[in-house]
């Protein structure tokens, strides 16, 4: 593996780590982000210096997170992976999917409670609020990532987050 994309794969494995996966599944979609073409499960491993297994657990991770996705090629009966068409995008409507399901959870827990538990009714229509937010603003911001995607024009942030 060319040095460049050995340093990159490490580092979105640490990256990928700070946000509580494994560090091997963060290899991995580094490795699919910058391989331009699907990956068997024995190129991964071999690539990565991996156990199979270990990565046939990170990529069924990583396809549940909407990361990757799960391709076939004619005549052959492996699996191979890449990197799902506008990854970032299915990211978030993933994770929105994972916040309604919250949304309803604490508005349920809410009308439910006992009225002497004023406190923890309050907490919970706080986190709800909070992930009412969290919806309507990533969809937002997913409206602006598509008109930039399509050519149009977005006003980005002049900071650099390197």
């Amino acid at each position: 593996m060319d040095e460049a994309v050995q340093q990159f794969v490490e580092r979105m494995g640490l990256v990928c780590e700070k946000e509580g996966m494994a560090r091997s599944a963060g290899r991995i979609f580094g490795l699919l982000l910058v391989g331009g073409r699907p990956y068997s499960l024995d190129e991964l491993a071999e690539k990565l210096q991996a156990s199979k297994a270990g990565v046939s657990t990170n990529c069924r991770m990583l396809e549940q997170f909407g990361m990757i996705t799960r391709v076939s090629s004619l005549g052959d009966r492996r699996d191979f992976y890449r990197v799902q068409d506008d990854p970032w995008e299915h990211m978030m409507r993933v994770a929105q999917s994972r916040w309604r399901d919250m949304v309803k959870i604490l508005g349920e827990a809410q009308a439910t409670l006992p009225d002497h538990m004023e406190n923890g009714k309050r907490t919970l229509g706080t986190a709800q609020q909070f992930h009412q937010l969290l919806i309507r603003d990533v969809d937002r911001l997913l409206e602006s990532w598509n008109r930039l995607q399509h050519g149009g024009e977005v006003e980005l942030p002049a900071e650099n987050a390197a």
